[in-house]
């Protein structure tokens, strides 16, 4: 029986960023991966696997590799980028409008459509 390939697990976005965030903290402390090895009781295999983001280190493991670089678990983390304020409005605006349009008589349409209309005209 032939053996069979191993299959690449598809990590979440988090995953990735903590692989930078991981290299560029080590390499900030001017130090190797052997050393950041001795320092936080893993292989050294184990830390390029984390860098290159093919494997998902667990919570504690990342609070011993925060502490061996002398940073915060929250460094190592990084948060996502907060969306974009300006389409979680614009979805705001277009649901209700969408289900107004829909489910509307003719004269909350005309209401709304009037309103719109002076909406749009103080913009200016």
């Amino acid at each position: 029986m032939p053996a069979r390939k191993k299959q690449r697990i598809q990590h979440a976005q988090i995953v990735l960023q903590f692989s930078k965030a991981l290299r560029t903290r080590r390499l900030a402390a001017g130090m190797t991966q052997p050393e950041l090895t001795r320092r936080s009781h893993v292989t050294t295999s184990y830390i390029t696997r984390l860098e290159r983001a093919t494997s998902a280190p667990g919570i504690d493991l990342v609070d011993k590799l925060a502490q061996a670089l002398g940073c915060t678990v929250s460094d190592l983390l990084p948060t996502a980028d907060p969306p974009d304020q300006t389409a979680v409005l614009k979805d705001q605006v277009r649901r209700p409008s969408e289900q107004l349009t829909a489910e509307s008589d003719a004269v909350t349409l005309s209401l709304a459509a009037q309103l719109l209309a002076r909406l749009a005209s103080s913009e200016r």
